[in-house]
């Protein structure tokens, strides 16, 4: 047998010694009835019997008995020819040997991978160690007349290599080999690698072909035509696997870097475009973490700690890139749902929107994080057990932050304001610009930027101008102490004729009383709904109905009382007294008729007046008569 390590020889079903008869015998028969079986193409008969681990005997006889199939397919099929279909057969051969050992404290990202190096380690060192004869090793009847720790533990004789028996979970009453086995496994090997085999195997050297190998990508006959130095042994890697993993990592770098930079494309002015450009890098990220460590670990066939390391960084590179993408496809999925045309951008329901998303995006993320954290073996309930403790302190901090959410969140609900809306918020008044998260902007009538927040407007008495479906024209007006009671009378039919005569004012609303003797005035009210939600066209309307009632004073013969006392000059003409009397007489006349319109006009008199007052006035541009003087 070569003792030669550095080229190793498959030799299939290799023996130290010459066999006796009767074992050549029993050999024989033995191949005679597989052959039968084979021929007749007869299955087991419990085809889905689970593996033997009951005992250590049980348990090392099924660990031996697969390292053997392993080491018989890897030699006659996959070694010659690899295809990804029977690198797959191989992987599932040699989940039976990684089965048999104590996994449960190694972290799950990098299980699989320290499970088979340990595996691989553990059945070349019982392959080339002198092993106790099958009667001397526990079985099933020697457990049970057993009592005590030797029922759980047993330590192959003149080595460190202990199986013990599971006792929680569901692999209760299997034997393993213990963890602290796994963890010394290659140390086990190094120790002796050089002796010679004193059981048969089906492929020497199965160890060092591991550790030179790659995967099906790159079939074992390429290496062995490497130059000699490119297969040494590196710290614990051959030569070329090296080469490759920078020349992989470099075109990843390469590869990262472009999206990085398209990452930066996009501008505020297009928000979809540049939330999916921002989305990019973690993206990337998310797709080259599970390549690399793919091709790191499986193809090149990573050994030792470079391959623990690889495998916990691409875990957590995936696992970050996957929360950082679900933060950043928040804003994507807004503005996709945004882009309707019946969700203006700046809207409150689009503000909504964006809360809504974001929100569901931190929590995406949060569960992706705390999958990552299990995958690395790290107690997530007992951080999250912590953070429970710590985070009241932290909501503590936070009060004023968590106070102005919660207020924009109500605010939402509400949709009591919406962006674009002429409000008054306590002393402040304005139009509402945005409504974010924390606070809200409202651009004053200076043009000046005020921001409100949430927590504080959402405990404010809000008055919305922009929610009104009528505005109001309420003015007292104060008439002078001369005017005589028919007098007062005339100027209050004469403006309720000309509001209800107005088309723009509601005549359901329509009020003009005399409501109070002022200091030194006799004060009329007048109030009316204007037909209008524009402030614009409101003013004009308001101006044109003042005018109006300005002219009708006038035409009253009063006038307009001031708060100052009144000096009467021999050039004062006063009051005019044909005024008066036609004022007078007018009333009378009403009065004697029963047509005196206090307190209120009748129905009928009502409908007359609808629609006689013209507006807007003659010779204003919007006048009929003024169109038809144009034209002409």
């Amino acid at each position: 047998m070569p003792t030669d390590m550095n080229h190793p020889r498959i030799t299939l079903c290799a023996r130290r010694r010459p066999w006796s008869a009767p074992a050549q015998f029993l050999t024989a028969a033995w191949a005679f009835l597989f052959v039968v079986f084979i021929a007749l193409g007869q299955e087991p008969a419990h085809p889905l019997k689970p593996p033997d681990r009951s005992s250590p005997r049980a348990a090392l006889k099924t660990f031996l008995d697969s390292g053997d199939a392993l080491g018989s397919f890897l030699a006659k099929d996959y070694l010659p020819s690899p295809t990804h279909a029977e690198f797959q057969r191989l992987i599932a051969l040699g989940d039976a040997a990684v089965e048999s050992l104590n996994l449960f404290e190694v972290a799950p990202a990098t299980r699989a991978k320290i499970g088979r190096q340990a595996a691989t380690a553990l059945y070349e060192t019982l392959s080339r160690i002198q092993l106790p004869p099958e009667s001397e090793i526990p079985g099933t009847e020697a457990l049970d007349r057993a009592a005590g720790t030797n029922a759980t533990r047993w330590v192959i004789p003149n080595t460190e290599i202990i199986l013990e028996r599971v006792t929680t979970g569901h692999r209760t009453g299997e034997f393993l080999f213990s963890h602290e086995t796994v963890a010394r496994a290659d140390d086990f090997y190094q120790r002796v690698r050089g002796l010679a085999y004193t059981r048969p195997v089906s492929l020497e050297h199965l160890k060092e072909i591991v550790i030179t190998g790659g995967g099906w990508m790159i079939p074992h006959s390429w290496i062995q035509v490497l130059p000699p130095w490119l297969r040494l042994p590196l710290a614990g890697q051959a030569a070329w696997k090296w080469i490759a993993l920078v020349v992989m990592t470099g075109f990843f770098l390469v590869f990262l870097r472009a999206a990085h930079r398209l990452s930066h494309r996009g501008s505020s002015e297009r928000p979809f475009l540049q939330a999916l450009a921002q989305s990019l890098l973690p993206a990337s990220l998310l797709v080259a973490a599970p390549a690399f460590s793919y091709l790191a670990l499986v193809q090149i066939n990573l050994l030792g700690g470079l391959s623990t390391a690889a495998a916990i960084g691409s875990t957590v590179v995936m696992f970050l890139a996957g929360a950082w993408i679900c933060w950043r496809l928040a804003p994507v999925v807004a503005e996709a749902a945004i882009a309707s045309p019946n969700i203006p951008t700046e809207s409150i329901d689009a503000h909504l929107i964006r809360i809504c998303t974001r929100l569901l995006g931190m929590v995406a993320g949060a569960i992706l994080l705390a999958m990552g954290a299990d995958r690395l073996g790290i107690p997530v309930y007992g951080i999250v057990a912590g953070l429970g403790v710590g985070g009241l302190a932290i909501a503590l901090a936070a009060q004023p932050t968590i106070e102005n959410l919660i207020g924009g969140l109500s605010l939402f609900a509400d949709k009591s304001l919406r962006v674009g809306d002429n409000c008054r918020c306590g002393s402040d008044q304005g139009t509402v610009e945005a409504i974010g998260i924390r606070s809200t902007w409202l651009r004053g009538a200076d043009r000046t930027l005020t921001t409100i927040p949430n927590a504080a407007l959402s405990k404010m008495s809000v008055t919305n101008f922009g929610r009104r479906d009528q505005m109001l024209i309420q003015s007292t007006i104060g008439v002078r102490y001369e005017t005589s009671p028919e007098q007062l009378r005339y100027l209050l039919v004469k403006i309720r004729e000309m509001l209800l005569g107005h088309p723009s004012i509601l005549p359901d609303s329509v009020r003009a009383r005399f409501i109070a003797f002022g200091a030194s005035s006799l004060d009329i009210e007048v109030f009316a709904y204007v037909n209008t939600t524009s402030r614009p066209e409101f003013l004009g309307i308001q101006e044109d109905v003042l005018l109006r009632i300005m002219d009708i004073v006038a035409q009253s013969g009063t006038g307009f009382a001031f708060p100052s006392q009144t000096l009467y000059f021999g050039r004062d003409d006063g009051l005019d007294p044909k005024r008066t009397e036609a004022a007078e007489a007018q009333v009378r006349q009403w009065r004697d008729e029963g047509r005196l319109p206090f307190p209120n006009f009748s129905p009928e008199e009502v409908k007359q007046m609808r629609g006689t007052v013209a507006y807007p006035p003659p010779g204003s541009p919007g006048h009929p008569l003024a169109f038809c003087s144009r034209t002409k």
